[in-house]
């Protein structure tokens, strides 16, 4: 699922169990400050399917989809890190994986929108994907302009027209939800999905997992921030 990657690409090794449970939740949440620097933290939730995955994982392969082993998602994941570690501008990471709830998190600090940029980057060149050709940040100090850029994978529906009818139904329970979080009030932001917060500080997405599939749905946003 070359979309979801560039959400939250350190958990690719899991997506496996995500397209045979469907019911998950990935939550990605920026801090943003008057410099450009900032937080990152990302949630994969399964959860709500844990019974499920907890039994998956105990198959090596379903439908000809690999399953991951704890062992093989950990070893990911700390490859991951050690990286991520090792990069500009990336500072303070951080991660958990709970193979009882099945609840991923990772979090870092950022110096600039471009180590924010070498983030995704980073973890591009770890799993061998193109996470910079679907999503990417801007951040304009002068004038307060923040903005996302998402480019639609179409090959991601290809991929979810492969798994079976039954299984497509269970994704009617994921969803995919971004925070983005400023010092200032949001003065406006151009994504008809979204919503700002009652406190003017923060914008909301939250979306079903299958708009992001069939592309109803952008991630691309512009927000301009009061001076």
């Amino acid at each position: 699922m070359n979309g979801m990657k560039g959400l939250f690409p350190l958990l690719l090794a899991t997506l496996s169990c995500c397209l045979l449970t469907g019911c998950f939740d990935l939550v990605e949440q920026i801090d943003m400050k008057q410099d450009g620097s900032g937080t990152i933290k990302a949630t994969l939730n399964l959860s709500k399917s844990k019974t499920k995955v907890a039994s998956l994982m105990q198959m090596k392969s379903v439908n000809g989809i690999k399953i991951p082993s704890q062992a093989t998602v950990t070893s990911e994941v700390e490859n991951a890190v050690k990286k991520l570690k090792a990069t500009k501008g990336i500072s303070n990471v951080q991660y958990s994986l709970d193979f009882t709830n099945f609840i991923a998190t990772l979090s870092c600090n950022f110096t600039s929108i471009q180590a924010l940029n070498e983030f995704s980057n980073t973890l591009s060149k770890q799993f061998n994907t193109k996470l910079i050709s679907y999503n990417s940040y801007a951040y304009n100090r002068a004038t307060r302009v923040f903005s996302r850029s998402y480019t639609y994978a179409p090959d991601i529906a290809k991929q979810f027209a492969k798994i079976p009818s039954e299984d497509r139904q269970l994704f009617k329970d994921a969803y995919y939800t971004n925070i983005i979080r400023f010092e200032h009030a949001i003065q406006s932001q151009v994504n008809k999905s979204a919503k700002v917060s009652s406190n003017n500080k923060a914008v909301l997405l939250k979306i079903p997992a299958t708009n992001l599939i069939n592309g109803s749905t952008t991630l691309a946003n512009t927000i301009t921030l009061t001076k």
